[in-house]
C-alpha cells in the first residue's frame, strides 16, 4: 500500500489535467459514436489525424499496448493523436472500464511524441521515426498509474491518479528517463535510464579538440561527430512522494518454475507450466516448439499449429491452455486463437481470422486485446475464449464508422519458386463490375487497418476514394531466415545473385497478376511505392521489371557511392560483408542489375523521391544521375526527420503528394488549386521528358 503521507501529498505537487491542455482534452477522446449526417470518403487528414496507442506495427510480440489494474476492471493506455495544423501530437493517458459500463476518462494530458530509439550497427539511441511504445503501470492497489512522459526535451517517469484528480512528474533525473515500473511495495518506481550515453558524448566532445578519427562510430547519413558505442542500461529506484534514490524494496522474483531458456511462459492456478522455447538456438530465427507440464509429466505440442508463430500464452480453467498463432506470409495473415485441453493430444481452433489481435491478456474468463481490421483502426476488445465470440471495450476512432471505406478482398498466392504470401486488394468505394481501376501498390506488410503501409507514407484509403485500387502486399518470408545463424550470413545469401531481391519482386507480381486476373485492374496503370526494404523493392523493379509505369519513393538508393560513402566506415564494411562490390574493384555485373544511375539511360518512368533531412544523401546519387539522365524525378527533403517520417504536417504533405503523383501520371488528372499551380507546372515540363 501506498503510504498515507503519499496520499496527502498538496496540489503543490499534484498538476491539473485541465488549463493549458483542454483544448487538447477535448480533441483526444472520441465525444461519441454519432456518424457524420452525410457518409463521406476518406481524406488524407483523416488518416493524419488518427487516434492511435502502442507501438506503430501490429506483431504479437513485444510490450502489450495497454495494461490491466490489479482488479481486472481497468485498462489504462497512452492515446495520441496527430494534428498536421499545429505539427504536433495531443497525448494522454485513457482509462478504460472493461464491464461495460462508464465511459472512458482521460487522467493526464500533455507531453510530446517519444520518439523510439534502437542501435543499429554499433551506434546507439538512433531515432528511427516511430513512437516510443508507452503502456501505463498500475501500482499495486490499484489507485495510481506511472507511465514515461516527455516536456521541454527530457522524458521523465510521471504518476497519476487514476481516477483523474492529478498528475505530476516523478523522476528529475539530468538524463531520459526509457522504461518505468512499480517497486513491489507501492512506495518507488523503478526508473531504467542510460546515463553512460550522455557520459561518451561528453568524451567526444572533449576528442573533438584533437580532431575526430574517422571510423565505424561514424554514422555520416546524418552526423558529422562520431557516435558513443553502446553502453549498458541502468535501473534506479526512487522514492514516489519525492523522486529521491531510494534502496530498491525488493527485485521481482524470476516466475516459479520457468525454465531457462523460455520464451513465452505462463503457470496455472494450480501448478500447471507451459512454455515455448527455441528448437535451435544456433539459429537467427529458430523454430520454436511448445511445452507443458502438468503434475511432473510433460508434453510436447506435435501440432502444426505450435510449430510457430507462437505469441500470448495463458491458462484458463481447468486448465485449459490458451496461446494466440501470429500471422505470416506463410499461412495467409490469419491469426488464431487456440485452446489446448490437457489429455486432448493436438490444441483446437477456437477463432481464425484475418483481423489482427496482440497484447491479450486474459480477465475474469474473457481475453483483452487490441484488435485492428483492415478497415476499422486500433480498438480494445474483449473476447470469450471458449467460443472465439468479442464485444468492442473502446474504439477511439468512431467517426470511421461513417465513413465510405474501400471494398477489401484478401489475395493469396505461391510463387513460381514455391515462395507464398498474401495481399489485401482495395478497392474504390463506389466500385461497379466491369470497371478497370489504376493499381498503386503499398508495401511490404498488411497486417490489420490498412493506413498507409510500412512506415505510413501511402494513404491506402485515401488512394481508394481518389478512385485507385491499391494492393497493400505482404512481403515474403526472407530467403535462409530459418537456416541462417546471424544477420550477416542472411543478407550475404540473399545478395549473392540479387537471390532476395528476386524472390520478393517475383512474389510482388505474382500478387499484382493475382489482381489484374480479377479484372478490376487497368494493367497499364500501375504504380508502385515503398519506404525501407520496400523502396529496394521498387529500385530493383525499375531496373528489371516492365509491369510499373509510376514509382513514389521514400528512402533512396543503394548505389556504388552511397553503400560505400555515405553511411559511413561501418556500414560500408557490412555491405562488403553481405557481398556488395567494395570501392576500387569492378561492380559493373552487379550494379547493372541494381543500380538507378547504371540504368538513368534507359528509365523513363516517373519517379518521387520524399525523403528525410537525416537521409537525403542517400539518395544524392541516384537523384543527380536520373535528373541529367532526364529522367522524370523529383524529390522532396523533410526536415527534422528520420527513417520514416513522425511529424504530422510533414505525414499529411507525404499523403497529399502521393496521391497527386500518381493522379497526374497514371490519370493525367492535375489538381486546380492554385497553391498547386507551380507542382503541376513542373511535373508537366517532366512529362515532356518522357517523350525525348
Amino acid at each position: 500500500m501506498v503510504r498515507t503521507r503519499v496520499l496527502l501529498i498538496g496540489l503543490l505537487f499534484w498538476g491539473s489535467a485541465a488549463g493549458a491542455q483542454e483544448s487538447c482534452r477535448s480533441d483526444l477522446l472520441p465525444q461519441g459514436r454519432d456518424a457524420p449526417a452525410r457518409i463521406r470518403r476518406v481524406s488524407p487528414l483523416d488518416l493524419a489525424r488518427l487516434r492511435d496507442f502502442g507501438k506503430q506495427d501490429v506483431g504479437l510480440g513485444g510490450e502489450a499496448p495497454f495494461s490491466i489494474s490489479p482488479d481486472g476492471t481497468l485498462a489504462a493506455l497512452v492515446l495520441r493523436r496527430g494534428d498536421p495544423a499545429q505539427d504536433s501530437y495531443c497525448v494522454g493517458v485513457v482509462v478504460v472500464p472493461l464491464g461495460g459500463s462508464g465511459k472512458a476518462r482521460l487522467v493526464d494530458v500533455g507531453g510530446d511524441f517519444i520518439l523510439h530509439l534502437s542501435d543499429v550497427r554499433g551506434i546507439p539511441d538512433l531515432p528511427v521515426g516511430n513512437a516510443e511504445p508507452v503502456t501505463p503501470r498500475w501500482s499495486p492497489d490499484g489507485r495510481y498509474l506511472a507511465y514515461l512522459r516527455r516536456d521541454d526535451g527530457r522524458t521523465r517517469a510521471w504518476i497519476a491518479k487514476a481516477d483523474g484528480s492529478g498528475a505530476r512528474a516523478v523522476s528529475h533525473l539530468d538524463v531520459d528517463a526509457r522504461a518505468v515500473e512499480w517497486a513491489p511495495d507501492g512506495r518507488s518506481l523503478v526508473v531504467r535510464t542510460r546515463p553512460g550515453v550522455a557520459a561518451a558524448e561528453k568524451a567526444i566532445d572533449a576528442e573533438a579538440r584533437q580532431g575526430f578519427l574517422y571510423d565505424d562510430r561514424f554514422w555520416t547519413l546524418s552526423r558529422s561527430r562520431p557516435a558513443p558505442r553502446p553502453t549498458d542500461f541502468v535501473e534506479q529506484a526512487i522514492s514516489v512522494a519525492d523522486g529521491r534514490p531510494v534502496e530498491p524494496s525488493s527485485a521481482p522474483a524470476k516466475p516459479a518454475g520457468k525454465p531457462d531458456g523460455a520464451i513465452a511462459f505462463a503457470v496455472s492456478t494450480s501448478g500447471a507450466l507451459a512454455w515455448t522455447f527455441e528448437r535451435d538456438p544456433g539459429l537467427l530465427v529458430s523454430p520454436v516448439g511448445l511445452k507443458i507440464s502438468v503434475r511432473g509429466k510433460s508434453l510436447e505440442c506435435r501440432s502444426p499449429f505450435c510449430a510457430d508463430g507462437i505469441g500470448a500464452l495463458w491458462w484458463g480453467p481447468g486448465d485449459d491452455l490458451f496461446f494466440m498463432q501470429a500471422p505470416t506470409p506463410e499461412n495467409g495473415g490469419i491469426t488464431r486463437l487456440l485452446r489446448w485441453r490437457i489429455g486432448e493430444s493436438a490444441p483446437t481452433v477456437v477463432l481464425s481470422t484475418a483481423d489482427t489481435l496482440f497484447g491479450c491478456q486474459p480477465v475474469s474468463g474473457s481475453v483483452i486485446c487490441a484488435r485492428e481490421t483492415s478497415t476499422i483502426p486500433r480498438h480494445l476488445v474483449g473476447i470469450d475464449p471458449q467460443t472465439g465470440t468479442g464485444h468492442v471495450i473502446f474504439d477511439p476512432n468512431p467517426e470511421f464508422a461513417g465513413l465510405a471505406m474501400g471494398k477489401v478482398r484478401r489475395l493469396r498466392w505461391t510463387t513460381d519458386q514455391g515462395a507464398r504470401s498474401f495481399g489485401d486488394l482495395v478497392l474504390p468505394p463506389d466500385h461497379r463490375p466491369g470497371t478497370r481501376h489504376p493499381l498503386i501498390v503499398v508495401q511490404y506488410q498488411s497486417r490489420g487497418f490498412l493506413r498507409g503501409g510500412t512506415g505510413d507514407e501511402y494513404p491506402i484509403e485515401a488512394l481508394a476514394a481518389r478512385g485507385f485500387a491499391v494492393l497493400s502486399v505482404e512481403r515474403t518470408e526472407p530467403l535462409g531466415l530459418h537456416v541462417a545463424r546471424s544477420n550477416a550470413e542472411l543478407v550475404h545469401l540473399g545478395v549473392s545473385g540479387f537471390a532476395e531481391r528476386r524472390r520478393v519482386l517475383g512474389s510482388l507480381e505474382a500478387g499484382v497478376r493475382a489482381a489484374i486476373a480479377l479484372e478490376v485492374i487497368d494493367p497499364q496503370r500501375i504504380g508502385i511505392t515503398g519506404l525501407s526494404d520496400g523502396a529496394a523493392t521498387v529500385q530493383f523493379a525499375l531496373v528489371n521489371s516492365d509491369m510499373f509505369k509510376a514509382a513514389a519513393i521514400s528512402s533512396c538508393c543503394d548505389e556504388p557511392a552511397s553503400s560505400m560513402f555515405a553511411a559511413g566506415p561501418g556500414y560500408a564494411d557490412f555491405m562488403i560483408g553481405a557481398g556488395f562490390p567494395p570501392p576500387g574493384s569492378d561492380g559493373s555485373a552487379f550494379w547493372s542489375q541494381y543500380s538507378l544511375a547504371r540504368n538513368a539511360d534507359r528509365l523513363r518512368m516517373p519517379i518521387l523521391l520524399q525523403v528525410t533531412d537525416d537521409e537525403f544523401r542517400f539518395a544524392l546519387q541516384s537523384f543527380v544521375t536520373l535528373k541529367h539522365q532526364h529522367v522524370p524525378v523529383e524529390m522532396y527533403v523533410f526536415p527534422d526527420e528520420f527513417h520514416q517520417k513522425w511529424r504530422p504536417a510533414h505525414r499529411l504533405a507525404t499523403y497529399e503528394r502521393a496521391i497527386d503523383w500518381f493522379d497526374f501520371w497514371l490519370n493525367g488528372r492535375t489538381d486546380p488549386a492554385p497553391a498547386k499551380a507551380a507542382q503541376f507546372a513542373r511535373w508537366r515540363a517532366l512529362a515532356r521528358l518522357q517523350k525525348r
